[in-house]
């Protein structure tokens, strides 16, 4: 049957289940009528309707926003890295080293899904730009902490900020090119988060080095009101017509409150258990079982709540009945979880192992920004050739297992030509990979459901960053605690954590010092069986993934 009859049959179907409600409460008092709504939304918004995106030149503008505000968020990232040695010796706070990076990326995780719905009901430009001033307001909070647990909320708020600024990118550049054309697009703006991530350790280790590390945040002022300037601008977004004329009342009961409450108390309670088990408390004690009992209560709850309550749906049910949504979201979290532990514990390597300044430390990780940032341009390119983003995502594990099996064989005296290409194959290896499951999303879902399913997607990839993360910090604590204590056991082990990652000199002396390196160096490899577990491990959403060809989803549109 040809489009055209198609169309025409459609348009001779009672419309009465189809149109757009009146009220959300009739959009979602049915689940079966509103996944029947959607389909039809879909169709008929491919079938007869042509949509135009912008001129070439206020394209350009577009893409230069959206690259302005991921060097941003991929810089907020990195430029710590180099700079969390020296903070931890001014705070005297090593034990916390996990939660600088934890911090940031659980608020980064667990709104996703609230961006979604702000995305879904409310300007996308607008809640854009809300999220911008979010993370700057965090960076201040950084930058003038006085002490780690205020460092630490600071994180939180800039990762709350942040939540909305990646799914707002996707979404603003799904307004703004075909489909068909954005694998291109999209591993520009993330080739402009791994600038960011290179630059990053740089910039972080010369303000530590030469003025204090403060400056890794006071920079984001700067860098962010260009970024308000241009995207006020330059961009603009449609509101999707079926909501257009909700009330605020009626918008916000769709956005599920209680479940949201629920599901970030559980994470929390997820991330303090695998933060203090075994490192500050024994995992026996009735602290950590409270908090992963009520974990699970609380997830089950949550769970319980999009099966049943049909008006309490954070998630549509079509969008988790998909094999490739679930696919893709293990392939985000592992391969994010491998990128976060990976950029960092290797400047905690190069700090405390190989001695080298914030500065030095900076540039010896960038053969793996590098090799994220190429590869991530290459397999963008690679999917517009070819149709298809699952190559990509069955690449990306093979080479990146590989290059985290190799820098498990570190050592004190691993030379510079074995760290630079063990670095550099695990960054092509992730890079290959890490854009991939948005274009799942973009792909596959109907139009209406892409702010959802990009949210998801970035929900995946942030949790999986947070909680292997703080696993990572708590085989680091354990293992360093344990084995400091085999080699030396009159030796208060707590002082360790207590001077900091570069502090270990002030508490031995050489020819102790020589014997406790190779002992450190151990405990960080360790961490890195994580990373390598976590590279294969990604497989299995790469398999599991359908193959679909952008292209054909374009022409059919």
């Amino acid at each position: 049957m040809s489009t055209t009859s198609s169309a025409a049959e459609f348009s001779k179907k009672e419309s009465t289940s189809f149109e757009p409600p009146s009220t959300p409460h009739e959009n979602f008092s049915d689940p079966i009528i509103q996944s029947n709504y959607e389909i039809a939304k879909h169709e008929t918004s491919t079938i007869h309707s042509t949509k135009t995106y912008p001129g070439a030149f206020k394209f350009s503008l577009i893409i230069l926003s959206l690259c302005l505000s991921l060097f941003l968020a991929g810089l907020d990232q990195t430029v710590i890295t180099t700079a969390v040695p020296k903070i931890t010796d001014d705070f005297h706070a090593l034990q916390d080293i996990g939660w600088y990076t934890a911090a940031y990326l659980l608020t980064t995780a667990v709104f996703q899904l609230v961006y979604g719905k702000f995305f879904t009901f409310f300007s996308i430009k607008l809640v854009f730009l809300a999220a911008l001033c979010i993370f700057e307001l965090g960076s201040v909070v950084c930058a003038t902490a006085p002490h780690s647990t205020a460092l630490i909320v600071g994180r939180a708020i800039a990762g709350l900020g942040a939540a909305g600024l990646f799914p707002g990118s996707v979404l603003i550049l799904m307004h703004s090119c075909p489909l068909e054309k954005r694998p291109t697009f999209l591993g520009l703006i993330n080739a402009m988060f791994g600038v960011a991530s290179i630059a990053g350790p740089f910039i972080g280790g010369a303000f530590t080095d030469r003025a204090t590390w403060r400056w890794c945040f006071w920079i984001n002022l700067p860098l962010g009101g260009i970024t308000l300037a241009v995207v006020t601008v330059c961009v603009e977004t449609p509101l999707d017509s079926s909501t257009r004329s909700w009330t605020l009342a009626e918008k916000i009961k769709q956005f599920d409150i209680p479940g949201m409450a629920i599901i970030t108390a559980s994470l929390i309670c997820l991330i303090l258990a695998l933060q203090w088990g075994g490192a500050i408390y024994p995992w026996s004690d009735g602290r950590i079982i409270a908090l992963l009992v009520v974990f699970g209560a609380l997830l089950l709850t949550f769970i319980a709540s999009q099966i049943f309550l049909f008006n309490s749906r954070t998630i549509p049910s079509r969008i988790l009945r998909h094999r490739s949504i679930w696919s893709a979201a293990i392939f985000a979290s592992c391969s994010s979880g491998s990128m976060f532990i990976a950029i960092t514990y290797l400047p905690v390597y190069f700090q405390a192992i190989k001695d080298a300044s914030a500065l030095a430390s900076g540039s010896m990780v960038t053969p793996l920004i590098l090799g994220f940032l190429i590869m991530t341009m290459v397999s963008g390119m690679i999917t517009t050739v070819v149709g298809y983003y699952n190559p990509s995502m069955i690449a990306s594990p093979i080479f990146s297992s590989i290059g985290a099996g190799l820098i498990t064989t570190f050592t004190v005296h691993t030379g510079s030509s074995e760290w630079i290409g063990y670095q550099a194959l695990l960054g092509f290896g992730i890079g290959f990979g890490l854009q991939q499951p948005l274009l799942v999303v973009q792909t596959i879902l109907p139009e209406p459901e892409v702010p959802v399913g990009v949210a998801l997607m970035n929900l995946f990839q942030m949790l999986g960053g947070a909680i292997f993360v703080a696993v990572a910090q708590n085989v680091f604590q354990n293992n360093l605690k344990s084995d400091i204590h085999g080699r030396f056991p009159s030796f208060n082990t707590e002082t360790i954590f207590d001077v900091g990652a570069t502090g270990l000199s002030s508490l031995f002396d050489t020819q102790q010092l020589g014997q406790v390196l190779p002992i450190y160096c151990k405990t960080i490899t360790r961490i890195f069986y994580i990373v390598a577990g976590l590279c294969a491990a990604s497989i299995i959403g790469a398999l599991g993934t359908e193959w679909v060809s952008v292209k054909k989803i374009h022409k059919k549109a």
